[in-house]
């Protein structure tokens, strides 16, 4: 078998985080969920963050998250190589796919 070109083994990886091969775990409840790495988060009910960690930075301003109902079904990816380190939730529950 031939190696791959650099595009086709970043193709191949992209492939791989899209299919969710770094597993996921289901959030619920009102406490937070500390110590995460996770490339996108969807909402499986109606969900309110209070907290919104993107590389231990706070970000509910910045993506627009403070006060706003994310509707179920919603993708909330980040950008690539960033990771969604911590978020709390007041209402409502997601799965994060980890990286």
């Amino acid at each position: 078998m031939s190696k791959l070109s650099p595009g086709e083994v970043e193709s191949l990886s992209q492939l791989r985080k899209v299919s969710g091969t770094g597993g996921f775990k289901i959030l619920t409840g009102t406490g937070g969920h500390p110590s995460l790495t996770g490339y996108a988060i969807v909402a499986n009910t109606d969900t309110v963050f209070s907290v919104f960690n993107v590389n231990g930075s706070g970000k509910l301003a910045e993506l627009g998250l403070s006060g706003t109902t994310v509707k179920a079904g919603a993708y909330l990816p980040v950008p690539e190589g960033s990771v969604i380190t911590d978020i709390k939730m007041a209402s409502g529950d997601c799965i994060i796919y980890n990286v």
